[in-house]
């Protein structure tokens, strides 16, 4: 998909790592300019933070009678607490070799946005009172913000390859997986990676595929004589007038989106589309309500099913 070579990914993996803590203080800081008007599970439950009364009925714990509140009225009342129990997020972000290229220098790459987003994530639902993971080899888990550095170090090592590496990850039983990347691999592995996602799903785990692009593979902006590299830097096409291939490019990269998007449905999990020349906010507040929504119909470690597909009407497009 990319018009010029990878210049080599794996020193741009490393710049990447270099500047893991400016793109920790710009996730945090979009985390923040979303936090405001955010709120809790809002579920029945074990904790301390209070949250409604409501009238007693026979069978209720007479221990959790607020009397105070009952003799101001005719009637005795129950005082009801929020639900407290965190639930397992795993967020894996694919930083794939294609994930380092953009279209122009003024853009951030795919694996930078892949990286900010995942962080902001992982932080609004930290300070929600969950627990965020990663699949790198020691299933790095956080429960505090503190340790928010840890996981994104934790983030850099985590699988490449959907199809080729995911065999060998496994989240627990009712856990939410939320996967970030371009996921290129799709266009030539599409069934090895769709099957990866059916499995990581099949365990009653809710779950998210945030395809996460350059505005080139959208829509493409070259013109005359375009050479088409491989993330080895391999020459595999050359086109002298663009023009003409424009629109089998487009159709080929709708073939490309959809697949991603198919891979969601067949899990009832949330399809996202993210354009790096956007702002990464619209994309992480869609994605925590999507999770919240599915909490507050499920229960703390259950499954929901609301029917949510963002970007259906705009995919073909």
């Amino acid at each position: 998909m990319a018009s010029t070579a990878v210049h080599d990914h794996v020193a741009a993996a490393r710049a990447l790592a270099a500047r893991l803590p400016q793109l920790i203080d710009e996730s945090r800081r979009t985390a923040i300019s979303l936090r405001s008007g955010l709120h809790g599970n809002r579920k029945v439950g074990p904790g301390s933070d209070f949250w409604q009364f409501r009238p007693y009925v026979p069978g209720d714990p007479t221990n959790q009678i607020d009397w105070r509140r009952s003799a101001r009225s005719e009637h005795t009342f129950i005082r009801q607490t929020e639900w407290q129990a965190s639930h397992n997020y795993w967020i894996w972000p694919v930083l794939s070799p294609s994930t380092y290229w953009s279209a122009k220098d003024s853009l951030p790459s795919k694996a930078e946005r892949t990286l900010i987003i995942s962080i902001a994530l992982a932080d609004l639902l930290i300070r929600n009172g969950e627990t965020v993971g990663t699949f790198d080899g020691e299933r790095t888990r956080i429960t505090s913000a503190e340790h928010l550095e840890k996981l994104a170090h934790a983030m850099l090592a985590t699988p490449q390859s959907i199809a080729d590496q995911g065999a060998n990850i496994h989240p627990g039983r009712k856990h939410s997986v939320l996967i970030l990347g371009d996921f290129l691999e799709f266009s030539d592995q599409a069934e090895k990676s769709a099957q990866t996602v059916r499995r990581l799903g099949q365990y009653q785990n809710d779950g998210a595929l945030v395809q996460i692009l350059d505005p080139a593979e959208i829509t493409p902006p070259f013109h005359g004589r375009v050479d088409l590299f491989d993330t080895d830097d391999q020459m595999i096409f050359r086109s002298e007038k663009f023009e003409d291939l424009a629109d089998s490019y487009k159709r080929r990269a709708q073939k490309w989106r959809a697949q991603v998007r198919d891979a969601a449905r067949q899990n009832n999990w949330l399809y996202d589309r993210h354009v790096t020349s956007e702002s990464a906010s619209p994309t992480l507040l869609a994605l925590y309500q999507h999770l919240s929504e599915r909490q507050n119909q499920s229960g703390s470690n259950g499954r929901g099913r609301p029917n949510m597909h963002r970007h259906n009407t705009q995919e073909m497009s």
